[in-house]
């Protein structure tokens, strides 16, 4: 792909997608056009030198997507594209969610026209809701961050030239789509335990009635408070790292802890008694059993699995401590 095609094609990520296709084809075009003047004048044909100028002229892509469009947004191109890419996610997770939950509904209908149609009508709302919900959640925690972030961090701080199209990444330089995740994901978590923890675990039929068969017990809400912490210290941290763009030895040395009280909270749930705790049945008291038996040895799996990762997160933040990577300067081989 030629440079031409690299910067349309990087202007392209900061527009809307139903306008996408029609400036990019007019900046195109545009672009051509003043590569083939410039030719003219100049006598000669189009080289690299040439459209290298002739893009650092026309500015960052940034610059140009937003000539596009108006001043005055909610969310704006930086964080735009991992908007929609956090938005899509959170609403496929609550079209499953949702589907799993009918499907679940449907086991316990008589399966007449009647229940069928109410057990649709339900979903479709729940859906419609849910959606809505989480669409204004997404927004609410972008447009926080939109206006967190000083208006020189959405700004390129240095002059754009077309070397930023092949260069690479600096290995310190913050993933921001990682980041944004990182804090809606854990805002969610902490929402849904926090506020609401009965949705949490075992959902069985009895007697016809969808009725939770075991849920979230005494033990784990002794842990709560400290697994909030450590929430809360990771989205201070992620939002920190969004101001300042690019990981510091700090930061890293602050990751490792935020790690590390993780390991302890999960080490000292697998300790610790069950996390979860039966309700009373009248029918399904069997299933009730295995299921729970099932899920009291998932936890441990799950725990250790937890511990495991962090401390791979832990020994690869060292690793970055101890042996910083290189980086490529701009069309090196």
């Amino acid at each position: 792909m030629n440079l031409i095609e690299r910067y349309v094609t990087e202007v392209g990520k900061y527009l809307p997608r139903r306008s996408r296709a029609d400036i990019e084809a007019e900046l195109r075009s545009t672009l051509e056009d003043m590569l083939e003047d410039r030719s003219q004048q100049a006598h000669r044909p189009v080289d690299e030198a040439m459209v290298t100028a002739l893009l650092e002229e026309y500015g960052s892509p940034k610059k140009v997507a937003a000539s596009y469009g108006h001043a005055q947004y909610l969310i704006g191109p930086r964080l735009y594209p991992t908007f929609m890419l956090v938005l899509q996610i959170v609403a496929f997770a609550v079209v499953l969610g949702l589907t799993i939950a009918t499907a679940i509904a449907f086991v316990k209908t008589n399966m007449t026209p009647p229940e069928v149609l109410k057990t649709l009508g339900e979903f479709a709302l729940n859906l419609l809701g849910g959606l809505i919900q989480a669409f204004g959640n997404v927004v609410l925690v972008f447009a926080i961050l939109e206006r967190v972030l000083p208006p020189s961090e959405l700004e390129d701080k240095e002059t754009w030239t077309p070397a930023e199209l092949i260069k690479e990444p600096h290995p310190d330089e913050v993933k921001i789509g990682e980041m944004i995740a990182g804090i809606v994901f854990t805002m969610a978590f902490l929402l849904v335990f926090n506020f609401y923890p009965e949705i949490v675990g075992i959902w069985l039929t009895d007697n016809g009635a969808l009725t939770q068969a075991a849920g979230l017990s005494e033990a784990f809400f002794r842990y709560l408070p400290f697994i909030n912490i450590s929430g809360l210290l990771t989205i201070a941290l992620y939002i920190y790292l969004l101001r300042n763009r690019f990981w510091t030895a700090a930061t890293r040395w602050t990751h490792i802890a935020i790690e590390l009280i993780g390991i302890a909270i999960a080490y000292s749930m697998l300790q610790g008694p069950s996390l979860l705790k039966l309700f009373p049945m009248s029918t399904n008291t069997e299933l009730q059993a295995t299921l729970t038996q099932i899920f009291d040895r998932m936890v441990p799996f799950i725990l250790l699995l937890v511990i495991i990762l962090s401390g791979i997160e832990i020994v690869k933040t060292l690793v970055r401590l101890v042996r910083p990577a290189k980086t490529s300067l701009p069309f090196q081989k």
